[in-house]
């Protein structure tokens, strides 16, 4: 019986219907603004909190992936460029250049075509090796 009457005072009674009263107002005041920061904590922060982390957790995953990408782009392009070097791409287009007419290939050197020729190569040959990193 003693446990009903507990019950019902503190489920009817609840500290912000007394907190207008004037003899105890300012101690159910006090309760019942600690009850609502409690629950303001518990059910905002807490979850708020949460979301947070989590955002966190895959904003650091998502930056993480960007750089390891960065980081296989460049040591792949740096590849392909030994790879060019050690074939001897370069000698190769210099040879057959050479081969050209005077005229063409000054127009071809004027246009960057054997520039773009070898970034090209490099390219492939860094896509290729992008691949297996």
């Amino acid at each position: 019986m003693f446990k009903k009457l507990i019950l019902i005072t503190f489920v009817l009674f609840t500290p912000s219907a007394f907190a207008s009263d004037w003899s105890f107002g300012e101690f159910f005041s006090t309760v019942d603004a600690l009850a609502t920061n409690v629950t303001t904590f518990f059910f905002d922060d807490v979850p708020s909190l949460l979301d947070r982390i989590m955002a966190y957790f895959f904003e650091f995953l998502i930056y993480a992936q960007i750089k390891t990408t960065i980081y296989a782009m460049q040591t792949g392009f740096t590849v392909a460029k030994l790879i060019v070097s050690d074939f001897g791409i370069v000698q190769m287009v210099e040879t057959f250049a050479g081969q050209l007419p005077a005229d063409i290939r000054h127009a071809a050197v004027k246009m960057n075509i054997f520039s773009a020729f070898n970034l090209i190569v490099e390219a492939y040959i860094a896509r290729f090796v992008i691949s297996y990193l």
